[in-house]
């Protein structure tokens, strides 16, 4: 292998490759949201490892740098280049769709669009928002789902979208601070492995020849073909049914579709060669407590139809609220874990003497602390100013939000690439203190970033900065000057988005665009339940407080186990994984991927597991790149076929 080029001082972020980033970002975002919902393509980027990016980066590295080096127009793009790209392609690769404009403008309009004199909407929480809170009119409302052609009321559009902009740059900026306070513990002390980032590491590595050494391996382009080959006949099929289909899904539906064994369903055996390569990269204690406690859930609920207790405690929340407790748990446990370098951080943020490096921080301490209190503050004043009318509480749910944030880039910083969250944030408040005392503006309110930024949480920024900072690492990139790239990234990524959104959906329709749940389901999801506490008003609700409190018994004992006994097999992690939907459609290929490593292991030990790790990233990188070639296939053809489950 290549050595890697060790660079004592930190390179800056050129212009160059800011602006072919920012280049990759308004090509994504213009696409996307016509990709995904209009032809119905494969997802570009549905969770933490988007497709595109990796799409993009091998046409960088194979295209267009080695065209560079042949004729020596100019020089090829450099690592830290490569490294400025895909940062600024992966933080806003999902801006189109449900990291941003695909809940947040439903959400605005469907308040109005599904209220009927049924549900009594208007009557029971429209005199709760502010005129300016959210764009009104029917014409406006209809043409957004309806479509027939007709012209984006943008007028209308720009005081919702200017408030709720400003919410999500305030939300970021705290995500922001929390990678840098963090940053150092998961990348320095605990020294985590980052799997997600091991590709896009391997691609970037500079080389005097055309390509370097991670190309020029054999085994990674034979396992590179695997995918092109399987998913080229599969797509074949789809466009020409004469062709074969190789099939990687299995269901159990007709197997499984009696009593008691109907209540594990969905229950696939899913092949996604990509996920199997990414589980290889994880630890095997990480892959096999993810796909373990997958199978130990599947159980608990089998057992439970079993005695006639299931139905009863899983319509109550007990997975959801159990993993609230859990959640709590694990950041306790964090807080106690690093607590010697969080008491370093305060003292250099408090103190007058700096920390060593701390100029090669993303944020400088005092004002990376100093803005994680003023945006939370802020975050909370904007709910005021919504119509909430308590600031203690809206503060304590933007702060339980942080925390979930933490857990969240902590699970994907050990591997798991697809996280969605089975509760929302401020759902654990509301059992507390019941409806009463939480209050019908409060409700009315906290319901739309409910939908909007705390309850699909597969996209979230704080995993993509986490790993971007881990990044700069390998290109020994200023990170002041890698954040500085990020925001410009995310700001003009948000505006393309909107725009190519609402002009997407003015001109088909919303409600007839492809994955119509986000449509039709998502935009009625928390204005049902906001009627159902409106109407149905409880008090504090102590059996769902109890099952937080459960969560947390088992957290609490699951750490102590795994630090307490070396033979202990199972990571917490797993405990707070398998209520996700998501790993109903990747557990099999973790547990393909923990098999396969475990075998290679016990055979050939930490040898055999280095020499067969191209294998596993050209799965990973063959997947991700035929899946781009298929996608600009079905833009050119208006047809689309996904052939990744997500």
């Amino acid at each position: 292998m290549e050595p890697r080029r060790i660079i004592s001082e930190k390179n800056p972020v050129n212009f160059r490759g800011v602006f072919v980033g920012l280049i990759c970002v308004i090509l994504i975002c213009s696409i996307e949201a016509y990709n995904d919902y209009y032809i119905n393509n494969t997802w570009l980027a549905a969770h933490h490892f988007p497709i595109v990016a990796v799409f993009l980066l091998t046409v960088f590295v194979l295209g267009v740098n080695v065209f560079l080096k042949k004729t020596l127009f100019c020089s090829p793009l450099t690592t830290s280049e490569l490294v400025t790209i895909w940062c600024m392609m992966i933080v806003s690769a999902s801006l189109p769709t449900l990291g941003l404009a695909a809940y947040m403008i439903p959400t605005l309009v469907g308040l109005t669009y599904y209220a009927t004199p049924e549900n009594d909407w208007i009557s029971l929480f429209h005199h709760y928002l502010p005129d300016w809170l959210i764009p009104r009119g029917d014409r406006l409302v209809q043409g957004f789902f309806e479509g027939q052609n007709t012209n984006v009321p943008w007028v209308e559009w720009v005081l919702p979208l200017f408030f709720w902009s400003t919410f999500t740059f305030i939300l970021w900026a705290m995500m922001m601070c929390l990678s840098t306070i963090l940053r150092r513990q998961w990348v320095e002390q605990e020294k985590f492995s980052f799997p997600l980032v091991q590709l896009p590491t391997e691609m970037s590595t500079e080389s005097n020849k055309l390509v370097n050494t991670f190309f020029r391996r054999q085994s990674m382009w034979f396992a590179f073909m695997v995918p092109v080959i399987i998913h080229t006949i599969s797509t074949l099929h789809f466009y020409y049914p004469i062709f074969p289909r190789i099939p990687l899904r299995f269901r159990t539906w007709d197997i499984l579709s009696e009593k008691p064994w109907n209540v594990i369903q969905p229950f696939d055996f899913d092949i996604q060669l990509s996920t199997i390569g990414l589980s290889y990269l994880m630890s095997l204690e990480i892959s096999l407590s993810l796909w373990g406690f997958y199978l130990i859930y599947k159980l608990e609920r089998l057992i439970g139809s079993t005695t006639g207790i299931s139905s009863y405690l899983y319509n109550q929340g007990f997975v959801q609220y159990r993993e609230k407790g859990a959640y709590l748990i694990l950041f306790i446990f964090f807080c106690f874990i690093g607590r010697n370098h969080l008491h370093r951080f305060f003292s250099y943020a408090i103190g007058s003497r700096p920390q060593a490096n701390e100029d090669n921080e993303p944020i400088e301490h005092r004002w990376a602390l100093v803005g994680l209190f003023v945006s939370l503050v802020s975050l909370s004043i904007l709910l005021i100013l919504a119509g909430a009318n308590s600031f203690a509480l809206m503060f304590s749910i933007l702060f339980f939000f942080a925390i979930v944030c933490v857990i969240d880039a902590w699970l994907v910083t050990r591997g798991l690439f697809f996280i969605h969250g089975s509760f929302k944030a401020p759902d654990l408040f509301v059992s507390a203190l019941g409806t009463h005392r939480f209050g019908a503006a409060n409700l009315s309110v906290i319901a739309f970033p409910k939908r909007i930024f705390f309850r699909d949480r597969r996209e979230i920024l704080m995993p993509h900065l986490v790993n971007s900072l881990k990044m700069s690492d390998f290109g020994t990139l200023n990170r002041r000057h890698l954040m500085l790239s990020i925001c410009l990234a995310l700001v003009v990524g948000s505006l393309i988005s909107f725009y190519a959104y609402l002009k997407l959906a003015y001109s088909k329709g919303a409600a007839s665009l492809g994955r119509s749940w986000i449509h039709t389901i998502s935009p009625r999801e928390p204005f049902r339940e906001l009627e159902r506490f409106l109407v149905n008003p409880q008090d504090t609700n102590w059996q769902q407080v109890g099952f937080v409190a459960l969560g947390g018994l088992i957290m609490f004992s699951l750490i102590n186990m795994q630090y307490r006994f070396l033979w202990w097999p199972l990571h917490p992690i797993g405990f707070i994984t398998p209520g996700q939907f998501p790993m109903n459609n990747i557990w099999f290929s973790i547990f393909l991927g923990w098999l396969v490593k475990f075998m290679m292991i016990q055979n050939g030990g930490l040898k055999m597991y280095r020499k067969a790790r191209p294998i596993f990233l050209g799965l990973v990188l063959g997947e991700s790149f035929i899946a781009g070639i298929w996608v600009i296939v079905g833009l050119f053809t208006g047809q689309g076929y996904n052939f990744l489950y997500f």
